[in-house]
């Protein structure tokens, strides 16, 4: 399947009416200062909740808090001088345009801007910044354990202001990872062994991301474990697997008997994942190395999509109700030990071509 990521910039919604007549909607006024401020991905309808489960690699993003954070150059360093929030963001918009008030305009000099969309709600602490005090590098977004994330978005720019007016555009891109895993055919035991959970884990995890460049900051050195399923509570099918996890509730719509987690990841670097199933007292029945493009070795890297199995669309299983088969979920089998390959989609960065074996 095919997606296009509209990217609602005013220039090309726009147009003047006349020769005579400019678009009052376009024209920067004398000594005006505008910033326009668009996010990566272009929302879906449909959405499910404010810091939404992830159930698919679809683009969609719930930015409702919008701050633009403004540095001013200072020797070698930018450092802090105020903060605009930006009123009337709707959820999931894409554009908006933003008319710093004629009182609180910036002075002539040279500027890098951070701007940063957040959900109504998160777990997300950002630096408090200080007057002259704070440089635009110490800007971070942190959580206090793993596991807390959802949605974060930034972006900087560097400006020259001037008496003159300035127009300034400031893209947010997402400053977490995705993870989705999608299995089918979970076995409910394994050499007479009762499965009671389904662990995706990896080897390292991060509290804390860069907002200027979506850099990890704070690797807590310790396994986390991605996914945690109890199975237990899951009915047995005659063929002796787990009849799947129930996603109705959430709309979501997947293949027969088959499990699907998703979850957001800070940025971390070199870590190892591993899938497994285990016993009631989390003894190994059995594991799975995660490969990306044959390598063991991986680094989560911020608006990057991660997938074991592959499920395009969360409301049907057949990528979005396309003709194209080549969109069909697909989720890894576990008693056939195969290795499953997505289909890259543009709607994030990259997404990665994960596998086990």
């Amino acid at each position: 399947m095919k997606k296009t990521i509209l990217m609602a910039l005013a220039s090309t919604l726009m147009c003047a009416c006349s020769n005579e007549k400019k678009d009052i909607d376009t024209f920067i006024p004398e000594e005006g200062q505008v910033f326009e401020l668009s996010t990566i991905n272009e929302a879906a309808n449909g959405l499910e909740s404010r810091t939404r489960p992830l159930y698919s690699q679809e683009a969609v993003q719930e930015v409702e808090r919008v701050n633009i954070h403004v540095f001013q150059s200072s020797g070698s360093d930018y450092l802090y001088k105020k903060t605009y929030n930006v009123p009337n963001w709707s959820k999931g918009s894409t554009f908006m345009r933003y008319t710093v008030p004629d009182n609180n305009k910036l002075t002539a000099g040279n500027y890098k801007f951070l701007v940063v969309g957040q959900e109504a709600s998160d777990s997300y602490t950002i630096t408090t910044p200080t007057i002259d005090g704070t440089k635009i590098e110490d800007m971070i977004a942190k959580v206090s354990t793993p596991g807390m994330e959802s949605e974060i978005f930034a972006g900087t720019q560097s400006v020259t202001v001037s008496s003159e007016g300035v127009r300034v555009n400031l893209q947010m891109t997402r400053k977490v990872a995705g993870v989705l895993g999608y299995f089918k055919n979970v076995p409910a035991q394994i050499n007479g062994t009762n499965v009671k959970y389904l662990r995706l884990t990896v080897s390292n995890a991060d509290t804390s991301v860069l907002l200027i460049n979506g850099i990890g900051a704070t690797p807590t050195g310790k396994t986390y474990k991605i996914f945690d399923a109890d199975l237990s509570n899951q009915t047995v099918t005659a063929e002796g697997v787990y009849a799947g996890n129930d996603l109705s509730a959430q709309g979501v719509i997947k293949l027969d008997k088959s499990q699907l987690f998703g979850k957001f990841l800070l940025p971390v670097g070199t870590v190892t994942m591993t899938l497994g199933l285990y016993d009631v007292d989390g003894n190994t029945l059995k594991t799975w190395a995660v490969l990306d493009g044959g390598s063991p070795t991986l680094n989560i890297i911020a608006n990057h999509f991660y997938s074991l199995g592959k499920k395009v669309s969360k409301t049907d299983t057949t990528g979005g109700g396309t003709s194209d088969p080549g969109d069909d979920d697909s989720a890894i089998d576990l008693l056939k030990d195969q290795s499953i390959t997505i289909t890259i989609d543009p709607a994030w960065n990259t997404l990665h071509n994960l596998t086990i074996q």
